[in-house]
C-alpha cells in the first residue's frame, strides 16, 4: 500500500461541490459550498434525501455573490452542525439539524467569527472557515490560509456553547509548500486525541475566488501540545475538502473524503483513504 491507499468509492447523484462529510450509523451526511440543503445518503439504499435548510430564489447552483457558503459539518450528541465560512457577511450562518425530526434551527455566526478574528488578529480577506470537528466539550475551527496573509489557524472554542459569550483560543499552524504552492486546511475529523485533517493548494491567494487545484495533502495534529506531527500528499490533482472516519476491520485507518472539482456537474464522488498505522507515525 506504500503507506497509504486511495480509491474511489462510490459516485452520488444529485449533488455538486461537495465540501463537507460525515459518516455515522451507515448515513453519508454531506454539504455543499453552492447549495443550501443537508443531503443524507444511506449506503444501504443509496437513495439521496436533501433537507432545506434557508429558502430562498435558488437553493442549488446558488450564485456566488449570494450563497452561504457552507464548508463544514460536524455532529455532535443528536445533531448535525453546519457552518458557513464566514469569507463574507452573507456567510455568517450556520444550522442545527435534529438527527430525530430534521428541525432546523439557525446559527447566527458573526459573533463568534469576530471573536475569532479579534483573537487571532485575522482581517476579513484572511478569514475562510472550512473545518469543524468536536474534541470533548470544545469545537475546533480550521480557517484555511488562502488569503494574502496564508493564515492556517486551528481555533478553540471552549465549551459546547457557540453563541454565548464564546471563549476562543488559537494555534498557528505551518503547512508545507508544493510546488511553490502552499496548502491551506479544508477539513478535519478527531480520534483520540488527534486530529486528522486533509488541506488543499490552489494558485492565487483568496478566499472568495477558486484557483487552479494544486493537490491535497493528509496530516494529523497532536491535540495535547496543538502541534503538527506530520503531513503527506495524497494528490497531485484532487481537491478533497471533506473527511470523515469510516469503519475498518484492517490493519489500517479509513476516512472518506469529498471533493469539490469547481464544476457544476451534479455528481460527487466520495473517496476512500486507507492510511496503513505505521506510516502515520511521525
Amino acid at each position: 500500500m506504500n503507506g497509504f491507499y486511495l480509491q474511489a468509492l462510490l459516485k452520488i447523484v444529485g449533488i455538486s461541490a461537495a465540501s463537507g462529510i460525515t459518516f455515522s450509523d451507515g448515513l453519508i451526511r454531506l454539504v455543499s459550498d453552492n447549495s443550501n440543503y443537508l443531503y443524507e445518503y444511506p449506503l444501504d439504499t443509496g437513495q439521496l434525501t436533501r433537507y432545506l435548510l434557508k429558502d430562498g430564489e435558488h437553493t442549488e447552483q446558488v450564485a456566488k455573490a449570494w450563497k452561504m457558503d457552507l464548508e463544514a459539518i460536524v455532529e455532535r450528541d443528536d445533531a448535525t452542525y453546519v457552518f458557513g465560512s464566514g469569507s463574507t457577511p452573507a456567510r455568517e450562518l450556520g444550522f442545527a439539524v435534529s438527527k430525530t425530526d430534521r428541525r432546523t434551527d439557525t446559527l447566527q455566526l458573526h459573533a463568534l467569527y469576530d471573536v475569532m478574528r479579534s483573537a487571532a488578529g485575522i482581517g476579513p480577506d484572511d478569514f475562510n472557515i472550512e473545518g469543524v470537528a468536536v474534541y470533548g466539550a470544545d469545537w475546533l475551527f480550521l480557517n484555511r490560509g488562502n488569503g494574502p496573509g496564508g493564515r492556517n489557524v486551528l481555533f478553540t472554542v471552549h465549551g459546547p456553547s457557540l453563541t454565548e459569550n464564546p471563549q476562543v483560543s488559537y494555534e498557528e499552524i505551518d503547512l508545507p509548500m508544493m510546488d511553490g504552492l502552499p496548502f491551506g486546511f479544508s477539513d478535519a475529523t478527531v480520534a483520540g486525541d488527534t486530529l486528522f485533517f486533509i488541506a488543499t493548494a490552489e494558485a492565487g491567494q483568496s478566499t472568495y475566488h477558486d484557483g487552479e487545484v494544486g493537490g491535497s495533502l493528509f496530516g494529523a495534529i497532536d491535540l495535547g501540545s496543538r502541534k503538527l506531527l506530520y503531513s503527506r500528499i495524497i494528490s497531485r490533482t484532487h481537491k478533497f475538502e471533506g473527511i470523515a472516519r469510516y469503519p475498518t476491520e484492517t490493519g489500517s485507518v479509513a476516512f472518506l473524503l469529498c471533493e469539490d472539482d469547481d464544476s457544476t456537474t451534479d455528481t460527487t464522488t466520495i473517496y476512500r483513504l486507507d492510511v496503513d498505522r505505521s506510516w502515520l507515525a511521525p
